[in-house]
């Protein structure tokens, strides 16, 4: 049910460039070859993503991060689609992955620590995100941007999605 089909993998491959080039432009910083993509639908994510658009999650080497993965909730992203028609797939996903990749440079330059994630590192990298789409904007952001707004609680700060205690899952959407 809602898992992203094979025209719609295509779509979360533009997503993904998409921001990849979003924030590599606003960051000068190339995270390509530093994380990956998986989704429900692909069998490489299989649980810890309810009421979260994505997870990050981290692959360390001598106790330091390696590689991440950006796990996408296909399921809930459809599902939020479907109730959201004046959003469109392509531009959600760009601001879904831009989000993470905002993570992801922040936590490369140390600016946050992956294992403490808190209410207002998602403060900060969804105001970061905001601002790397409106000085590279996507169609259609601003119709996100609204809609997010407006949602109660915002799924950026639901404190049971942000992050989970005690695992490598910290980082949410």
């Amino acid at each position: 049910m809602g898992q992203f089909n094979p025209f719609h993998k295509n779509v979360l491959r533009v997503g993904s460039d998409i921001a990849d080039r979003v924030v590599l432009r606003n960051t000068r910083t190339d995270f390509k070859n530093r994380y990956d993509v998986s989704t429900l639908a692909d069998g490489s994510v299989s649980e810890g993503l309810s009421d979260s658009f994505a997870r990050l999650m981290s692959f360390e080497d001598n106790g330091r991060i390696i590689h991440y993965r950006i796990c996408l909730n296909d399921e809930d992203i459809m599902e939020f689609l479907r109730h959201n028609s004046e959003i469109d797939m392509l531009t959600f996903l760009v601001f879904v992955m831009t989000h993470e990749l905002v993570h992801i440079h922040r936590f490369s330059m140390g600016e946050a620590d992956f294992d403490k994630v808190d209410h207002d590192e998602e403060i900060i990298v969804d105001n970061l995100t905001r601002l790397f789409l409106a000085k590279t904007p996507p169609t259609g952001r601003e119709r996100i941007f609204r809609l997010l707004d407006k949602l109660t609680p915002p799924p950026l700060y639901n404190h049971r999605t942000i992050f989970e205690t005690g695992g490598r899952f910290n980082a949410y959407l």
